[in-house]
């Protein structure tokens, strides 16, 4: 019996356990194709990975094709996308982050012998499952083993998170980079070390070069550096880690400024429509996302409960400073939070955390509140709570909207040749375009006639029948109709088209 007891009161034991539960959760509809919810985004790291891998493929002649490299991450779309050098993007550069995830991707392409979007969104699977084990290790070097363990259950069963821990997007490798780096830093402070040193600067390269917001689960480190070396000037150790730090992360900027034509623009992210602060700030961020899709009111509580009581056990208030500098990035990057929720993403390991600490202080107890009794039956009645209510919210993310894109992107990859420039338009979004397995263009620039002469376009596949679909129908060669789609060679005239000296519809 004693052994039982000692076995269940095993914390790894539990983790494990956590582990596989949040496992098992994110398989939720893991064989959807590149179009629910943000696929726009998704898609087009996505076509990163993809390209990687079919640019290592030996051409028909067996010519190997460019190959695998990083340093040129290539996606499908041809249009417009730098504010820096607003010129069409003929050769596809994708100069984001570097490609890290992609490239994991094309290796599990490689063994597997083909490529499979079930592996892309598995890779970000198992980041998500790595960000759970630092959550608990960071957690527990301040407070609890049972706040540590409550709060990598929060992470794991928490629907948003459920949801964006699988999808074809950075973000997931970046969280794990960063809680990495905030756990491998902050213990290097303390207890110093050259293989600290080194393991903190490659997951603080590997954050910084995946996305530069990493640097707001950096911030709060200069409280440890601190509590540690007070107000001195700091010692050669921490000049060196810089170095060691944060030199591919420049490198990596002033490498792509050599192709600056596949930048994508993205000052607008800070506060490119003026929203920050403002009543509608609060209305979406406080209102909508946190209080309706992310944690919901009841979630929202524990959430607070667990931010304003101050920390008892090591008396430290890093964690607290973790939040604060989470709620930093909101106001600094206001356009983007308030236009795409997955960039709250990063908010979902503190949320995590302090919603943990608000139940766990609900079953401790808390002086002049109500007893034990009845705050722990509540903490349970309203962490379901929380889950029911976003899980409503969250559940829709899931579903794909459009099927026409996914069948006709299917009917082009079938039917037109490898080489084939398409024109797959849905309002700027490359989703349609990605589902086809070609280069293109996400929209229409001007007329399809101008970009075929201009452009080099040689199909169109179309899921909206309106005039202009069916002048070019009735001009080229349709290969496919259906309800759905059109599919039309570009390059081919229709046998039976007579010139009746009409032009293009707008």
């Amino acid at each position: 019996m004693r052994t039982i007891i000692s076995f269940l009161k095993n914390n790894y034991l539990w983790l494990v356990l956590i582990l596989i539960l949040s496992f098992n959760l994110r398989l939720y509809k893991i064989e959807n194709p590149i179009a629910d919810w943000h696929s726009w985004r998704q898609a087009d790291t996505a076509a990163v990975a993809r390209n990687f891998y079919k640019q290592s493929l030996p051409s028909p002649d067996g010519e190997v094709k460019e190959g695998f490299n990083p340093f040129l991450p290539k996606g499908d779309d041809m249009q417009v996308i730098s504010e820096i050098k607003p010129q069409l993007n003929l050769n596809r550069y994708r100069m984001v982050e570097f490609p890290i995830y992609p490239s994991l991707v094309y290796f599990t392409y490689v063994f597997n012998g083909g490529v499979d979007e079930k592996l892309a969104r598995m890779v970000s699977v198992f980041f998500s499952l790595g960000s759970i084990v630092f959550i608990y290790f960071i957690v527990k070097r301040y407070s609890t083993s049972v706040h540590a363990l409550m709060s990598a259950l929060i992470f794991g069963i928490l629907p948003f998170s459920i949801y964006y821990s699988r999808v074809t997007l950075p973000e997931p490798s970046l969280i794990f980079f960063s809680l990495g780096m905030f756990y491998f830093i902050d213990r290097w402070i303390y207890e110093s070390g050259n293989k600290l040193m080194i393991v903190a600067a490659l997951f603080t390269a590997a954050a910084f070069l995946t996305k530069p917001m990493a640097v707001f689960f950096l911030i709060p480190l200069v409280y440890s550096y601190y509590l540690k070396e007070g107000f001195k000037f700091p010692p050669l150790r921490y000049w060196l880690f810089a170095v060691l730090a944060f030199s591919p992360f420049i490198a990596w900027r002033y490498w792509i400024l050599n192709y600056a034509e596949g930048i994508p623009a993205s000052t607008w992210l800070l506060n490119g429509n003026g929203i920050r602060l403002r009543p509608s700030f609060f209305r979406w961020i406080v209102g909508d996302r946190l209080g309706r899709e992310i944690l919901s009111i009841a979630g929202g509580f524990l959430f607070l409960l667990g931010v304003i009581v101050k920390p008892i056990h090591k008396k430290n208030y890093l964690l607290h400073l973790l939040t604060l500098s989470s709620f930093l990035y909101l106001v600094v990057f206001a356009t983007g939070n308030v236009q795409h929720d997955y960039y709250q993403v990063l908010l979902t390991p503190v949320l995590s955390i302090f919603v943990a600490r608000g139940i766990c202080l609900m079953f401790e107890g808390i002086p002049l509140f109500l007893p034990r009794i009845i705050t722990m039956p509540l903490a349970v009645f309203i962490m379901g709570l929380m889950l029911f209510l976003t899980w409503n919210e969250v559940k829709g993310l899931y579903q794909v909207n459009n099927w026409a894109i996914v069948h006709g992107g299917e009917a082009a990859d079938r039917l037109l040749p490898q080489n084939a420039v398409v024109i797959a338009p849905y309002q700027g979004d490359t989703a349609f375009l990605y589902q086809t397995n070609r280069i293109g263009f996400p929209i229409i620039n001007s007329s399809v006639e101008q970009m075929k002469k201009e452009n080099g376009a040689t199909a169109l596949v179309s899921t909206a029948f309106d005039a202009k679909t069916a002048w070019l129908a009735n001009k080229y060669n349709l290969l496919e109709k259906t309800d759905e789609y059109a599919v039309i060679d570009l390059t081919t005239l229709n046998p039976n088209f007579k010139d009746d000296g009409s032009n293009e519809p707008l």
